[in-house]
């Protein structure tokens, strides 16, 4: 009898305790979709790639039709030239995003420099906005 009360006890405190509350925040960490993935690995690559050419090729098979139109090839080679020279090669540390409607977070580790990418979006997750911060990472300062 004795032994039936501790053995229902602990099951029940087991329950309880492993039971998830119904207010408890649902975290997503199965990944990005494939095609954000599939741009933000071709815009790492052309980046890297230290060809203008490249990064232009990659610009017109990611960025929105009215990002492509904000700048001529002539002006996006510049920002190109002007964000390599700042970083070098880049290699993206961590990426977040701050709700379905926020640009996504990059932090950046580049041989010449880290910092951040802030990468807007559109609904098929093609590029539709990128501003860029050298300097220090958000999360430089974590230790886990």
């Amino acid at each position: 009898m004795f032994k039936s009360r501790i053995l229902l006890s602990v099951i029940g405190a087991v329950l309880l305790l492993g039971a998830t509350p119904a207010w408890a925040q649902e975290m997503v960490v199965t990944g990005p979709p494939p095609e954000l993935r599939r741009n933000l690995d071709a815009f790492q690559k052309a980046f890297n790639s230290g060809d203008a050419a490249a990064y232009e090729t990659m610009a017109k098979a990611t960025f929105t039709p009215g990002y492509l139109k904000q700048q001529t090839a002539d002006e996006r080679k510049a920002a190109y030239t002007k964000m390599r020279t700042t970083f070098g090669t880049i290699k993206f540390e961590q990426v977040e995003r701050n709700g379905p409607d926020a640009p996504l977070q990059v932090s950046v580790k580049g041989s010449a420099a880290s910092g951040t990418f802030w990468i807007d979006l559109d609904e098929s997750h093609r590029i539709d906005g990128l501003k860029v911060e050298a300097g220090k990472t958000p999360y430089a300062d974590r230790r886990h």
